[in-house]
């Protein structure tokens, strides 16, 4: 008996139950505190540093590339004899051209 006692009381548990009501201001509470809001910024040393860093760092790049593609054949050499003695090159392979 004392069982179903308490699955009745848990079936009618949900019968009291009210939906949530909202403040009635919220609405204007929210948008006071978006409108509030301080916007913050970036200082303009700090934005000339940054594109000055990445200047800086496209310009080294492209120091750095051109000597790669101006390699004499000598040093293409070194680069394939050094790729082979650390077997990196695959000599296997059907379309494998020296």
């Amino acid at each position: 008996m004392d069982k179903k006692d308490w699955i009745n009381d848990v079936m009618n548990s949900l019968d009291s139950i009210k939906p949530a009501e909202a403040d009635p201001f919220l609405y204007t509470k929210v948008i006071s505190k978006i409108n509030s809001k301080k916007t913050d910024y970036i200082p303009m040393k700090i934005v000339w540093l940054a594109a000055a860093s990445f200047a800086l760092l496209i310009a080294v790049n492209f120091m750095l590339i051109k000597p790669v593609k101006s390699m004499s054949q000598n040093s293409v050499k070194d680069v394939k004899d050094l790729a082979k003695g650390f077997q990196l090159l695959n000599e296997n392979s059907i379309n494998y051209n020296q």
